[in-house]
């Protein structure tokens, strides 16, 4: 249906989501919110514009945000004949969009509409790859040659090459040794190139009207690989935008594994690249000894590393004390890149294709490891050791992202979350991710949340250095989760914590079920989690995305602090160092508000959901200035305080 008059247009999407529409009729819990019919309105508005626009939409939980942002879109496309390109972070929201929302869209409205999911280069097998494991005579993988086997029986029946066809667990390493990558592809050059599972996933996107991917795709080309998304789009929505700056950033990230190195070396084939070593001077009975040397510079800095860096800790300035093991290591790698580099294009021999890609990736991987032990652009850059890993990201994404949008120039944008906003601004956002939106909406929940939910502020009355506060805290949850009768989300900010916490729990029979985050895979956590109505779930701060359980099951969410991030991560330090005494006003006290909002979202999903949240931490009503209130939900508040008795923790409101 074209509609081209703006107020016609009101009156179509209003019809749509109101009592008496298609959704209406065919949702049998369906209920007409006005705030989602003002969202889809809003989108609507600014698909209209046609020149960039830029909307910011802050939706909160049970909004219905995704119908309001798909609607005005697919419309749009179907009557203007352009293409949506709709980005999220997580999976389970992409599995929303592509097995429920639009298929149910496409038939409620009868629209004849093509959609599907575009995935990462590393979910697909590499042909060459695979060839190549089968040709080293069947790697054990300590299993007897099984997994090399079933890759190569698999290999030659796939259709799609998606590795999780594949009865393989993901985590092993004959999918890591298969899976493709930017770095080693020889595109055109390839001999399986017709054949390119990568190929044909990017040729059948082309033909969808609707691309769905997520956040770190669309930066590791446009950012990462200096290049346009490969799929062409007009329209694009971006959900759950508040990842947008840390999915930036880890797209720009460079690092330096001592495993990657090693790969890279057992990737040169010695009797296929032969003959151009010897075209290069170098004798075929030599280059052993020459990949040895250098196999043995950066072992011993990698091993150096591990001793001298703190794990975790960031870098200031150059580490003096491997600078001699870092000289080493780059001298035989660049006496190895100097040896290659008179190695000369020619003809369309893929081998020798193979080789100069080879080469390219050696000159790649010395600048990473330089870039990341010269120390060169701190604190605009951060560095730091993580343990297996010398890493490299950018302390700001805002630059990163503006740049990616103006390669793009879509049509028009909307950027959409429930938690995007301070206190009802959008500034700490645009702030983030460098966007100066030309229309702002922040809705309101949809649900009377004062008579459906409370929140306790409790003072457990020790410091977190002080002795004893880990086991004051556990005795706290134990004592929530027990007077709630489980049906509990604890998330704490520490593993030590959590441990402390979890072990609590477990240690006396309970009525309810206890899940620890460690115990089971977070997939089969939570899925045990949701089942259990009664039971208790006890993990990290990442958990407080990615949980939707409305209902009996999910009646308390406590959390332990105000989410603060650690002040010795690197990021943050490199932050702190580059904005000085106003970061922890203009950066992370708006962060922690933005996470711990999160948090509490868990709690209320529907409007006939009733629970409490709970805060272990008294800051929030004797830090006023902070405005940790007021950032919270608008519900009734509880101080709590907590006096320590032997055996026992007793709470006094």
């Amino acid at each position: 249906m074209s509609i081209d008059n703006e107020e016609e247009k009101g009156r179509f999407v209003e019809a749509l989501f109101g009592r008496d529409g298609p959704f209406a009729r065919t949702l049998q819990a369906y209920e007409e919110r006005p705030q989602q019919t003002r969202l889809a309105l809003e989108v609507a508005r600014a698909l209209s514009k046609d020149d960039g626009f830029l909307l910011a939409a802050e939706a909160p939980t049970g909004v219905g945000k995704s119908f309001a942002l798909l609607v005005p879109a697919l419309f749009e496309v179907l009557e203007k004949e352009k293409r949506v390109l709709v980005l999220t972070a997580g999976i389970p929201l992409q599995e929303q969009l592509l097995t429920k929302d639009l298929p149910f869209l496409a038939e409620t409205l009868k629209l004849d509409l093509s959609f599907g999911l575009l995935k990462g280069r590393r979910n697909y097998a590499c042909l060459l790859k695979a060839q190549d494991l089968s040709g080293e005579g069947y790697l054990s993988f300590n299993d007897g040659g099984f997994a090399s086997a079933r890759i190569a029986e698999w290999a030659a029946e796939t259709e799609t090459g998606d590795l999780s066809e594949l009865d393989l667990a993901p985590a092993h390493p004959a999918v890591a040794r298969i899976s493709s990558s930017h770095r080693g592809c020889l595109g055109g050059s390839c001999p399986f190139h017709d054949r390119c599972f990568v190929v044909r996933a990017l040729q059948k996107a082309q033909g969808w009207q609707v691309v769905v991917a997520n956040y770190h795709l669309f930066f590791s080309y446009v950012l990462g690989a200096r290049r346009p998304f490969p799929v062409p789009f007009d329209i694009l929505l971006c959900d759950e935008a508040h990842h947008m700056a840390e999915a930036a950033r880890a797209s720009a990230a460079r690092k330096s594994t001592l495993s990657d190195w090693s790969r890279l070396f057992s990737r040169a084939h010695l009797s296929r690249f032969a003959l151009f070593f010897d075209e290069a001077g170098l004798p075929s009975q030599e280059v052993g000894g020459r990949f040895n040397d250098c196999l043995q510079g950066l072992t011993a800095l990698f091993d150096k590393a591990s001793v001298i860096l703190n794990r975790g800790r960031g870098l200031d300035g150059p580490p003096q004390m491997i600078r001699g093991d870092l000289e080493r290591a780059l001298q035989a790698v660049e006496s190895l890149e100097r040896t290659a580099a008179s190695v000369g294009e020619g003809g369309d021999d893929p081998v020798r294709a193979e080789f100069l890609l080879w080469r390219d990736e050696l000159r790649e991987a010395r600048e990473d490891l330089s870039w990341c032990l010269a120390v060169s652009d701190f604190p605009g850059w951060a560095y730091w050791w993580d343990g297996e890993s010398l890493t490299s990201a950018p302390t700001l994404s805002s630059s990163l992202i503006r740049d990616a949008l103006e390669m793009s120039s879509p049509d028009a944008i909307v950027a959409a979350s429930a938690t995007m906003t301070v206190e009802g601004d959008f500034r700490f956002w645009s702030r983030e991710t460098g966007l100066e939106p030309d229309g702002t909406l922040c809705l309101d929940s949809p649900f009377d949340l004062p008579s459906q939910m409370e929140t306790w502020i409790v003072d457990v009355g020790l410091a977190v250095r002080d002795e004893g506060y880990d086991e004051r805290v556990a005795r706290v949850v134990e004592k929530l989760c027990d007077d709630n009768g489980g049906s509990s989300l604890v998330l704490l900010s520490s593993l030590r914590l959590l441990k402390s916490v979890g072990q609590r729990l477990k240690r006396r029979k309970k009525p309810y079920q206890v899940f620890v985050q460690g115990d089971l895979p977070r997939g089969s956590l939570l899925t045990s989690f949701r089942e259990d109505l009664s039971s208790v779930l006890v993990g990290s701060v990442s958990f407080r995305e990615g949980i939707d359980i409305p209902g009996e099951g999910l009646t308390q969410v406590i959390v332990d602090r105000i989410p603060f991030p650690h002040p010795q991560d690197p990021l943050v330090e490199a932050r702190s160092r580059l904005e000085g005494s106003r970061s922890f006003a203009t950066v992370t006290l708006p962060w922690a508000k933005l996470y711990l909002k999160q948090a509490l979202g868990r709690l209320i999903r529907s409007s006939s959901d009733r629970g409490r949240a709970v805060i272990l931490d008294s800051r929030v009503l004797t830090r006023p200035g902070w405005r940790v209130i007021e950032s919270l939900p608008p519900v009734p508040f509880r101080r709590v305080k907590v006096r320590g008795v032997k055996g026992q923790g007793k709470c006094h409101g």
